[in-house]
This record gives structure tokens, sequence and C-alpha cells, in this order.
């Protein structure tokens, strides 16, 4: 339907330039985005939007109808991209739980320039050369940057307030070694006052962005039938991108969302990574556009300043690489490979036999050892393929939202592997389905094992060295 029709989006007050197809794909990308990382969702949306404002801006200049065009488009099109992947939605479950205020963990200066150092280099030299070429409004882009740190600041301070009132706000407080709620802020913002270097960069950063995104001037009218028409101006697409990702990290300096870590580390996560991913692409074109613009000796230095923040953000790769592909430098063209359960082929080649048994058998729920994140754990439904009775516990407890779902499980599986009785072994495995049970070496040093419940009632349908598979009925 919406391929078909080439026609305008009209809504009852303004209408969307953009042609019904477009509006289809952007919603349903847009709605993959949500589907496969809900944190991209709002990124891409804004962007979207921003796009088409800055679109306008280019034909008429700034103006207060730019707001109703974003919103004409961000609603339509976010309900859309619900709509079309709604059967997610419906079963879907969030671990985030509200705002909370960061008021005791602003980052380090230094810290973030070992995170985007690579990145502000190339940035804030390209900003500083359109700063110099161009005609910023400073006005506009100073009083921008220090309203929204100052709303930021003030939303932070009364959202702090307001916990400081709960129980779990007092329980806070007490942990500071502090006697007052006063007392903490009056700490907090000394240790902000301190390290001040990060809201520094990133103010000058969103500051130089906005003065001149701001400055955009519409072009002249293009002749339609002129055989070569000029393109549209991509700096402000640019500069939006700069923005954008500067407010992505501005934001965990003062809020971040609650969710089952406790911390603001999974915030600082995700939007550090969607700011990485803009900052990349503008940095690039910024790099590139320095290039060709300067000559002389302000382009000689200017290339040794990019090399050189280029070579330092390339240290972490060259000496992590070796070590977490396990020297792979250093081996033979038989060791290295992509196969990410080669390590239990080398190590644990008993199991590793199993699990191979296990791909060739018919499909069924394979019970293992339970344990921790980032471990050997659920090794083997993840090289075989076949359903288990509970993965990683803290990664299902965070895609799911909640620990509920999981139950009694993680104690049915030890319950399965220790008892004695046969008729308790028997209930967990019908409880589950359950068709193998897998005894490998990483179950016998989880559990007490105790395997002669199973000899009269379960078939061996795999044996090597220290693993034994069973199989139900």
């Amino acid at each position: 339907f919406l391929g078909g029709w080439r026609g305008e989006w009209n809504l009852r007050w303004f209408k969307i330039p953009l042609q019904a197809r477009g509006l289809g794909l952007l919603a349903v990308t847009l709605g993959g985005l949500a589907f496969l990382n809900t944190w991209d969702f709002p990124v891409a949306l804004a962007l979207a939007g921003g796009a088409l404002v800055l679109a306008g801006v280019q034909r008429q200049g700034w103006r207060w109808q730019a707001l109703e065009e974003f919103l004409s488009l961000a609603l339509p099109l976010g309900g859309l991209s619900v709509v079309l992947y709604l059967p997610f939605y419906v079963g879907f479950a969030s671990q985030a739980g509200g705002i909370l205020p960061n008021v005791t963990f602003p980052s380090r200066g230094a810290h973030l320039w070992v995170m985007f150092g690579t990145l502000f280099v190339p940035l804030f030299l390209f900003l500083g050369w359109l700063a110099r070429t161009t005609s910023p409004r400073w006005k506009w882009g100073v009083g921008l940057t220090l309203g929204g740190i100052s709303v930021l600041a003030i939303f932070s301070l009364v959202l702090g307030l307001l916990a400081a009132l709960t129980p779990e706000g007092q329980v806070f407080v007490s942990s500071q070694g502090l006697v007052s709620t006063g007392d903490v802020f009056a700490e907090a913002w000394a240790r902000r006052l301190a390290f001040s270097g990060s809201l520094l960069t990133l103010g000058a950063l969103i500051g130089l962005a906005l003065a001149l995104l701001t400055a955009t001037q519409p072009t002249a009218e293009i002749d339609s039938s002129a055989e070569v028409s000029q393109p549209p101006n991509p700096l402000p697409f640019v500069l939006m991108f700069i923005l954008f990702g500067g407010l992505l990290a501005l934001a965990p300096e003062f809020v971040y969302l609650r969710d089952q870590f406790g911390t603001r580390m999974n915030t600082i996560f995700k939007f550090y990574y969607q700011t990485w991913a803009l900052w990349a692409v503008a940095a690039a074109f910024g790099a590139v556009t320095l290039w060709r613009g300067l000559r002389g000796f302000s382009r000689l230095l200017v290339s040794a300043l990019l090399a050189l923040s280029t070579l330092a953000g390339l240290v972490y790769p060259a000496l992590a690489l070796p070590n977490r592909a396990n020297d792979f430098l250093w081996q033979t063209p038989e060791q290295r490979t992509l196969d990410g359960s080669a390590y239990l082929r080398e190590y644990y080649p008993d199991d590793y036999d199993a699990i191979l048994w296990l791909r060739t058998a018919p499909w069924g729920v394979v019970a293992e050892a339970v344990g921790g994140s980032y471990t050997g754990y659920a090794r083997v439904s993840t090289y075989s393929g076949l359903p288990t009775v509970l993965g990683w516990p803290g990664h299902e407890g965070q895609w799911r939202g909640t620990y509920d779902l999981q139950g009694t499980r993680m104690q049915d599986v030890q319950l399965l592997y220790e008892t004695a009785s046969w008729e308790e072994a028997r209930a967990v495995l019908e409880r589950y389905g359950i068709t193998y049970v897998f005894v490998g070496s990483l179950e016998r040093s989880t559990y007490r094992v105790n395997e002669e419940k199973f000899e009269p009632y379960l078939d061996v349908v795999h044996q090597q060295g220290a693993v034994t598979i069973y199989a139900a009925p």
C-alpha cells in the first residue's frame, strides 16, 4: 500500500514533503532497529526528523514552523514503526524502570578523552576551521548550550532531592558516609567542579556545533531545467551528527536510566555506542574536508595532528587483538580460525565431540550446568543449537526485564544433577521437556553429580572420556 501510492502524506494542519513510499521504507527500517536494539530507535527517529527540518532550513531558513515539520514526521513515523512490529511489543518487557539522577559520578575529562580523543581531534579541528571560514551565531550557540546544561543540572538536582525523600535515598546518603542530603549534594558539586574537564569538552563541542548550525542560511533557488544542479549543502547534516552525539554523551552526566545494574554503566555503554557511530562519520567527513580545504603549513600541521590521534587510537586494537585472539600472529595457519568453538576442541575435546554429536541428533531440550555470564556455561546449547533449560541467568533477566520468568529453573537443574531420587529427577525432566542430560567436566565441577539414578531409566546415547549424554524416553 505504501509503496504503490506516490502522493504526499497529509495531516490536518500541515503536510510532510515526503512520498508515502519513503515514509513506509523509513518505518520498516526504524521499526527493525527498535526490534534489534531499542536504544537505536529514538536516535534514528530524531535523525530522520532532523534531516527533514534541515532540508526545510536550506530552502527557507530557520523558522518556528520547523518544529511542526519535525513533529509531523516524527509522530506518524514513530507510530507506524511500532505498529509494523506490534507482535514484538506485545510480549516485550524492558529492564528500564525510570530515570535516576547522576549526583556523585561525573565523568573525568581524561577518561572522556581516552574514550573519544581519536574523534575529538578531527572534530574540534573541523569545527574550528568552519568557525574561521564562516560566520557562526555565537549568541545562539553559547546561549542554547548553557541553557541546555542548566536545564539538565536543575532536573538532576530536583530529581535527586525527590529521591532523597524515599527510604532508598536515605540508604544512599548513609552509604556515602555523610549525615544529610545537603552534605551529599555539596560533596557532589565539589566533585563536579574538580572533574569539570568532561563538561567543558562537551559544552565546547555542542556550543560550536550549535553556533554553526544555527548560522545555516537558505540556499538560492536552483533552476530545475539546468543541466547540472547543485547538490544540497552537507554541512548542516554533519553538524547535526556532531550535535546529537554531544547530547547523547552529555545526558549521562546528569541522569541515567534505572535498570538491573543500579548504576549508570549500561546507560553510558548504550549512549556512548551511539555517540561513537555519529561522531565517527562526522570526524571522517571533517578530516577529508580539512585535507581538501587547507594548504601549505596549515595542511601539514593538521595532517600531523590527525595522524598522531589516529595512531593513538590504534594502540588498543593493536595490543588487544592478539591478546583476545590467543596470540594468533604466532599461530600456525591451521590454528588460526574464526570458529568460536575452537577452544573447546583444543582444551575440552570430549565436550566438543559430544556437542558435534548433538548437532546431528534429533531435536530436543538439553540439560547442562547453569552459571554466570561470560563463562563456559551454556556452551552445549550455544554450539549445538539445541535449547536449554536456562542460559546465563544475568543476561536472561536483562533481556526479559525481570527474573520472575526464570522461576526455579536454576534450582531445578541443580536438583536434576544432585538428587539421588529418580522420582525427583523425572519430575524435572517432565516439567521442562528435557530430552538430553549432558554430564561433562563443567557439570561435575559445578554440582555433586549423582549419575546412579539415571542409569536404570535413561539410555546412554553418547559416551566419550569424561562426557556422558543420557536421553529420556
